[in-house]
């Protein structure tokens, strides 16, 4: 009886064991991310944020010859496998870490629409943008075979008209039709009932510059347009000094500011790219004695204690110490990647902890880039969310044609 007894409990326990193995195994699964990157040849390595789980390449190292990737495992234990993955290797680039303010002078690729409006002739309301398909967000390339790059040239192509219909060349979540607009006459003037907007410029932060071709990326978002929250296509943009006179402190439900101006309208660089992930493009001058170091792989970053580079005053950046709360590797939101907590005092007592401007303030966690970051939690301004440097180094690569083979 006693036997019978102890083997069911034996029993029940292992049920118990590889039902709760299986839950962690599927949970695993599903937030870890279908793709890694590792430096050089590197081979088993150990993921910071979860110790318990492994990633490891297969034997058959063959590389796949359109993506560049290998096949591998995250491993429980180094003995469960998890979830299969894609392994891709670059080489270890060194990064000068940012912390300074630049300022950015940014011109879109065609205007975007930011507004509709109603437009009241003889007691009727009518928008003609709206009533030929055009929607807030889009971007109009041309006009009757003409390039739009600003507001003033759009309104005289509008007011010229005469009235006639004008075929608009659009652009939507990346896909271009033809629509055709017919303005109309309000009180002498031809309008279309559209709100638009051509250019963007701001103060943030570089995250990091390169050697090798004198790259730069910084803010670990995009710029996007204040009204419509979508990502500003860029046709052209200045890199410019800035500096920083006072800070706004935040509070809770408000958050704060760095208030700088430009140090000259002479630009420093060029921007190549206005992506999700942040701005990149190259600088004439890099900054002097500064050390390079490496760039983590996500897999690298772990919760714990880390440190921020961010500039409060003038144009030299200091290291202020912060907690990494939390990690998560949600591949469809790049920019979210930490939860980030303000620790030191000394800038809590100045700033209140992150305010805007932040945005690509680096961070550096054993020795290595981390993350930069990327927004503020409104309701409590010690804290925010940071964006892997790794996720920003991909973009950089690509923006940038530095070879990644290549160490800069």
């Amino acid at each position: 009886m006693k036997a019978k007894i102890f083997f069911k409990i034996i029993y029940s326990a292992v049920a118990m064991s590889a039902i709760a193995l299986f839950v962690f195994t599927a949970l695993c699964a599903a937030s870890m991310p279908d793709m890694f990157i590792v430096t050089n040849d590197s081979g088993v390595q150990n993921c910071s944020a979860m110790p318990a789980l492994t990633l490891v390449e297969d034997d058959d190292r063959s590389a796949d010859d359109q993506s560049g990737s290998r096949s591998g495992k995250l491993m429980f234990a180094n003995i469960f496998p998890v979830k299969s993955v894609s392994i891709k290797s670059r080489a270890d680039i060194k990064v000068i870490p940012g912390g300074d303010p630049f300022g950015v002078k940014m011109f879109t690729q065609g205007v975007v629409a930011v507004k509709t409006e109603e437009i009241s002739v003889n007691g009727e309301a009518r928008c003609p943008a709206s009533e030929a398909g055009i929607e807030v967000g889009d971007t109009i390339k041309s006009v009757n075979g003409d390039v739009v790059l600003s507001n003033a040239r759009l309104s005289e192509l509008v007011n010229s008209s005469g009235g006639k219909p004008l075929e608009f060349c659009v652009s939507r979540d990346g896909e271009s039709f033809k629509t055709e607009v017919e303005p109309i006459d309000a009180g002498g003037e031809y309008k279309i009932g559209l709100w638009i907007r051509d250019s963007s410029a701001g103060i943030g932060t570089v995250t990091f510059y390169c050697k090798g071709n004198k790259g730069f990326a910084g803010l670990g978002h995009g710029i996007c347009d204040v009204d419509t929250g979508c990502l500003l296509p860029l046709d052209h943009g200045d890199i410019v000094d800035a500096d920083i006179d006072t800070v706004t402190k935040g509070i809770k439900g408000k958050p704060g500011c760095l208030n700088g101006h430009f140090e000259s309208a002479a630009a420093n660089g060029e921007l190549s790219d206005n992506l999700d992930t942040g701005v990149y493009g190259t600088v004439k001058e890099l900054p002097e004695d500064c050390g390079e170091v490496s760039v983590a792989s996500v897999q690298e970053v772990t919760t714990g204690s880390a440190t921020m580079l961010t500039t409060i005053n003038g144009d030299e950046p200091q290291e202020y110490e912060i907690e990494i709360e939390s990690i998560t590797y949600d591949e469809n939101n790049k920019t979210k990647n930490m939860v980030i907590r303000i620790t030191d005092e000394r800038l809590l007592d100045s700033t209140g902890g992150i305010v805007q401007g932040m945005s690509g303030s680096p961070i550096l966690q054993n020795g290595k880039l981390a993350g930069a970051v990327t927004h503020v939690f409104v309701n409590a301004p010690d804290k925010g969310y940071a964006i892997f440097a790794e996720n920003m180094l991909t973009d950089y690569i690509e923006s940038t044609n530095l070879i990644s083979g290549e160490a800069a």
